[in-house]
């Protein structure tokens, strides 16, 4: 079968059929960057970003968070090819690697092969080499280092195109739902042990399974509470039909290498640090704070006893508020529509972010002060912090005038910025989805 009507008619008919015309234009560039020799056997699939509403570090803590998928994400198409390799082009940067199954390291001059040589490390070792070459034609409208989980949405890419593209059906027999997709690929990123599948290295970050999660489990419309480790839907919130999210990108990229991985990772160690010091003096084995707040002999004056260092015990307050005050409560709020309720709990999280969990930059505090100011519903930083974006919630009939104001205010106080902001406004969205190619009905779209 060619290549054109493979791709060209039949899918784009498909997508039309789906409600998914706007991916239309972007599947089409994708297309034809396929080289020539394509063999035309291939998917489509499209991974989106996440949208953490609340639940900052919570969610490798034992904790829950309130999350979305972003309309925004990664497309690509997905071919064979008939080399023993991964490729992975990335259109909109005009960037491409090349990862030989017979050794798939990470490239020097490429810090972002980092997370397709992780992923195709790890699938490998559990599950043997991909049974043909795999290509990735890539485009991203997501903003990079932004905390809308660029970097897990590529991992899922890839992840997804290996299943799929590469025919790895064990991996697809082991691996039969969205919720074990979901910590399968959180373990891969944070190098974590998976069912009897021992770790790795992971990339380098601490992290849990919350963007994954949302990726892998989110609905049109609706913000979902999780619990982690393992997965649970706790509850799925409407977003009312008349407000939409602002997201403002501050420009400060917020990276997980060098000293930021460092930084991103210490709330982690003072998490894990916290359930120790607890464990050590009640002698429990509890790995999380979560954990810990669950066992029966739990106490609070008892563990400020057991913690004297001020930045631990900041560490568990703002993960107990986070959990147990201000989520539960914006969901209520949010439901009632208490708009007054739920400013004041999101400002209350974004406070302790900037307090306890110093995780803020003074850009995205006064994205968040500026929004508020604005007579936003509600405002906060969102993502691992130390840069990254700030979420608004607004009626939808003044989003595009609170948009453009607050991006002016913004500008007004950090004018360096100006070529790197990046303002849209965006709804809860669906999970990824793959279309064509090898049969897993858990994630074919027209299943």
């Amino acid at each position: 079968m060619q290549k054109g009507r493979f791709m060209g008619e039949n899918i784009s008919e498909l997508l039309k059929l789906t409600g998914h015309t706007p991916l239309t234009k972007r599947f089409s560039a994708l297309i034809e960057a396929l080289p020539d020799d394509d063999h035309g056997r291939g998917h489509l699939q499209f991974v989106p970003g996440r949208i953490e509403v609340l639940g900052k570090h919570t969610d490798y803590a034992g904790g829950v968070s309130l999350t979305c998928a972003s309309s925004k994400g990664i497309a690509a198409v997905v071919s064979r090819h008939d080399g023993q390799s991964l490729i992975v082009e990335d259109l909109a940067r005009s960037l491409s690697i090349e990862l030989p199954f017979s050794n798939p390291a990470p490239i020097d001059d490429a810090s972002w092969s980092i997370y397709a040589s992780t992923v195709l490390n790890r699938m490998i070792k559990h599950f043997g080499e991909p049974e043909s070459g795999v290509r990735i034609v890539m485009e991203s409208d997501l903003p990079g280092a932004s905390g809308m989980s660029s970097s897990s949405a590529l991992v899922i890419t890839v992840l997804l195109a290996l299943l799929k593209g590469g025919e790895m059906s064990a991996a697809r027999a082991a691996l039969t739902s969205r919720t074990e997709l979901a910590a399968f690929a959180g373990a891969i990123e944070s190098g974590a042990d998976f069912r009897d599948f021992p770790g790795g290295a992971g990339v380098g970050t601490r992290g849990g399974s919350e963007d994954h999660t949302a990726i892998f489990m989110s609905q049109p419309g609706e913000l979902g509470l999780y619990t982690y480790a393992p997965i649970e839907a706790l509850q799925r919130v409407r977003l009312p039909e008349d407000h939409t999210f602002v997201i403002a990108g501050s420009g400060v990229k917020a990276k997980k290498t060098g000293e930021a991985r460092e930084r991103y990772n210490l709330a982690s160690l003072r998490a894990s640090d916290v359930a120790k010091a607890w464990s050590e003096d009640a002698d429990e084995n509890c790995k999380t704070m979560g954990k810990m707040m669950l066992s029966p002999s739990f106490d609070r004056e008892t563990l400020r006893h057991c913690i004297r260092n001020e930045d631990l015990w900041n560490r568990y307050q703002q993960f107990e508020m986070e959990c147990d005050l201000v989520i539960p409560r914006a969901i209520e709020a949010l439901v009632a529509r208490d708009w007054s309720t739920f400013s004041a709990v999101t400002d209350r999280s974004q406070n302790m972010a900037e307090e306890w969990l110093e995780n803020q930059t003074r850009e995205t505090s006064d994205l968040a002060r500026l929004a508020r100011e604005l007579g936003a519903r509600g405002a906060n930083g969102f993502g691992a912090g130390f840069g990254g974006a700030v979420w608004a919630l607004v009626p939808n009939e003044s989003a595009n005038a609170f948009q453009s104001d607050w991006k002016e205010a913004y500008l007004g106080l950090h004018p360096s910025r100006a070529s790197q902001v990046e303002f849209f406004q965006d709804t809860p969205s669906e999970a990824c989805w793959t279309l064509g190619g090898a049969s897993y009905l858990v994630l074919d779209l027209m299943s």
